[in-house]
């Protein structure tokens, strides 16, 4: 199994861990704990919608500073002073109540026997410490704010989603790593990967499709312009289509993603990584026969 069908594998069972505490998420979330979580990482340092903007530059920045708004609302930030927030001490219980009470599911939850569990948490924690050991590029940004929230190895079921979690956000890191020193803008950028998978065909198929973004429609008529003005994208706005020169620069972000992402998988030898692949198909499997 090579690095990327590994990382599909992880990415798999991750979803199937999830689903064991996703109930618990959705209550936590209506009360504004996606900012709470955000925050808990952070603490005691404050939040601002520009820092949170770092991982997902996609998203308007007033988006951020409501649902930071309506957590302040519900009690769990507080505003020091405009577009700053920080956890108050209800905000603090609840979100570590959340993370408690997901974790102690997740441990209920392991099909794996102990040692097994405890072997594949440990071989994912070197890929992640791995990672942040790496040199940048990437910056270790969002890889180094899950780091903060790594549980214990035991039980190990908690730690091995963490881990997970952390090469997501590594992922990221090395995503915006492979396309920011281009010059692109977000919208653009997203724009054109619209375009490159063939999900959009239009301007207006894409302010629908992106409409959870929170931009105005012009935001996304300006990003035609900006690609076309790069030689990325021709045609009008009800049928742009990439160039081919759009094409090798969007496969080149790809491929520059992926070469960031997984350098720092030499750390296993190909046994190890053959160990990983094995039990994470227990792990995925053992947890979808559970969920049944």
């Amino acid at each position: 199994m090579d690095d990327r069908a590994l990382w599909e594998l992880m990415s798999q069972t991750h979803g199937a861990i999830a689903a064991y505490y996703r109930p618990m998420w959705r209550v936590f979330t209506a009360e504004g704990g996606g900012m709470l979580l955000a925050a808990f990482a952070h603490d005691p340092k404050a939040v601002t919608p520009a820092y949170l903007r770092v991982r997902d530059p996609y998203t308007a920045i007033g988006v951020y500073q409501a649902r930071l708004a309506t957590a302040a609302e519900k009690g769990g930030l507080v505003e020091e002073k405009p577009g700053v927030y920080r956890l108050t001490e209800v905000g603090r219980a609840k979100t570590q109540r959340f993370i408690e009470e997901a974790r102690a599911a997740m441990a209920e939850a392991d099909p794996l026997p102990p040692a097994d569990g405890e072997r594949l948490a440990h071989l994912l924690g070197r890929l992640v410490q791995a990672a942040l050991d790496t040199p940048p590029p990437p910056e270790p940004w969002a890889i180094g704010i899950g780091y903060r929230l790594m549980p214990a190895l035991t039980p190990p079921l908690p730690y091995s989603e963490q881990a997970i979690s952390c090469l997501h956000g590594y992922r990221d890191d090395a995503h915006l790593a492979a396309w920011r020193p281009s010059g692109l803008s977000a919208p653009a950028l997203e724009s054109l990967t619209f375009l490159w998978r063939g999900e959009a065909d239009s301007l207006d198929t894409l302010v629908e499709r992106l409409a959870h973004r929170g931009h105005p429609r012009r935001v996304y008529a300006e990003a035609l312009v900006e690609l076309r003005r790069r030689g990325l994208v021709e045609g009008p706005d009800d049928a742009p289509r990439l160039t081919e020169a759009g094409r090798r620069f969007r496969d080149r972000v790809e491929a520059d993603t992926d070469r960031l992402f997984f350098a720092p998988w030499g750390c296993l030898d190909e046994a190890e990584k053959g160990e990983v692949a094995h039990l994470l198909t227990r792990l995925r499997d053992g947890l979808k026969e559970g969920a049944w």
